[in-house]
């Protein structure tokens, strides 16, 4: 009896694989797929609507084999690393430009002000922000852009004492609550409307119904985990918080000065014209990453920095992204393996076969779950559009399914996996910001995405059933 207790006790109890680990896993499963799922592709032809080159939903072929061998899969990861480059680069100069903005001061002592004044009400910081972040989400104003404001976000939480991941859901969620779900994001609702044929920005009476319930139970798991923080800081899913230590939680900011008012007004006009910029002129991301290169040089100027003093920001700043921005570059290595595979294609063609099969009602659902999956081999907003969209407009008709439906199928689809898939590079780049790791945000996103997913759900079962278009 007594060896039975000691055996129960030496058990180890189940513990999820670091990232890269996880990742690896992922790009040798991707590997092994390229052995078993036939390659097959479809015809790209130029649509006379967008101008872009889309998949012919009538094309599908099989084609030769080309399984990705020893050699492929080591140097998938140097290739996702070039693939990714971008990112990379843009996550590491962001975090160094941002850190010399943070060294002045004024980000701390702006929201030490805030949560003063507030007192006892602190936490109604949170839904304010994530409003704001709901709303720049749905306009596409800021979905890869997120990333530069986690830093905002994990300050936050930390002047609140609660932990990163508040701040992640905070800026994060935020945004992507309302990316995911928009009435009128140009990358997802109006480039599948276009795609579609159908009116740009119709059925929004609908999508903002979706919009609210997805922001609203977002709003409310995050007051409820900060709450739970708030009694227990061990609630936690992490399983150590940084900032406990005794040089975190205690340091006190400077108090708020004209200087510190003036920096945020720079980084304040920084954001405005980066969105602007995205919104109107098409700036790409580069651009943040040269407007956050001002920012930061006026902000030490302003804020009396030495130039040896921002250059040594600025390194600490590069130090602290390098978890974040090395996991982009291996995510990235899955999406290369399934496509030098030749088997992307066929994952979707498969994907879409049983739809003919069911009611109209289960087609879309299973929609709607098919690009859930998808969503992990191509994380691209516009880049899965361009691939699911031609198959699932003439796809919707056959099945009875108004085109409108399936639209929100491929955005709900698209936007709610983004949240926890390793493939996301914008999640990977932000976890790596915050210093989440992944397995832990998987923890504490789960129940929430689950939410999403219902609701995603219902949305379309009920679209299909209402006919809504």
């Amino acid at each position: 009896m007594a060896n039975s207790i000691t055996s129960n006790k030496n058990k180890k109890k189940f513990k999820i694989p670091n990232t890269y680990t996880l990742i690896m896993l992922f790009v040798i499963i991707a590997v092994l797929l390229t052995y078993i799922i036939p390659a097959g592709q479809y015809e790209m032809v130029k649509d006379d609507v967008t101008g872009k080159t889309l998949i012919d939903p009538n094309s599908f072929h099989f084609v030769e084999k080309n399984p990705v061998g020893i050699m492929g899969f080591l140097l998938s990861i140097t290739n996702g690393m070039t693939g990714a480059a971008s990112i990379i680069f843009l996550v590491f100069l962001v975090g160094g430009y941002f850190q010399i903005v943070n060294d002045t001061g004024a980000i701390d002592s702006a929201i030490n002000l805030s949560i003063n004044k507030l007192k006892d009400k602190a936490l109604l910081v949170i839904p304010i922000i994530m409003a704001l972040m709901s709303v720049l989400g749905a306009l596409g104003i800021i979905v890869n852009a997120a990333i530069a404001f986690i830093p905002i976000g994990v300050a936050l939480a930390k002047k609140l004492k609660l932990d990163p991941v508040v701040g992640i859901s905070i800026m994060y969620l935020g945004a992507y609550s309302g990316f995911t779900s928009s009435p009128m994001g140009p990358f997802n609702t109006v480039l599948g409307q276009t795609i579609a044929g159908i009116p740009i920005m119709s059925g929004f009476g609908f999508r903002s119904i979706v919009w609210a319930a997805i922001f609203l139970v977002t709003l409310w798991y995050t007051i409820s985990y900060s709450k739970k923080l708030q009694k227990d800081i061990n609630d936690s899913v992490l399983d150590k918080i940084e900032w406990s230590d005794k040089e975190g939680a205690e340091d006190e900011p400077s108090e708020f000065n004209f200087r510190h008012g003036l920096i945020l007004l720079v980084l304040t006009a920084g954001f405005a014209l980066y969105a602007y910029g995205s919104f109107k002129l098409k700036w790409k991301l580069n651009y943040l990453s040269a407007i956050m290169l001002a920012v930061a040089l006026i902000s030490g100027f302003i804020g009396k920095m030495h130039p040896d003093d921002m250059a040594k920001s600025f390194i600490s700043g590069c130090k602290s992204m390098v978890y974040g921005a090395l996991v982009i570059g291996f995510a990235k290595a899955i999406t290369i393996v399934l496509t030098d595979g030749k088997v992307i294609h066929s994952i979707i063609y498969y994907m879409s076969m049983p739809l003919s099969k069911v009611p109209p009602t289960i087609s879309s659902i299973l929609m709607f779950y098919i690009n859930l999956i998808f969503n992990f081999f191509v994380p691209s907003g516009s880049g899965q559009a361009m691939v699911v969209m031609p198959l699932m407009a003439p796809m919707a008709d056959v099945v009875n399914v108004t085109r409108q439906v399936a639209v929100s199928a491929y955005q709900y689809g698209d936007g709610f996996s983004n949240t926890i898939i390793p493939t996301s590079g914008v999640l990977m780049a932000t976890l790596g910001v915050a210093k989440v790791p992944y397995e832990k945000w998987v923890k504490f996103m789960l129940p929430l995405f689950g939410l999403w997913v219902l609701i995603g759900t219902l949305a379309v079962a009920i679209g299909t059933m209402i006919g809504w278009s």
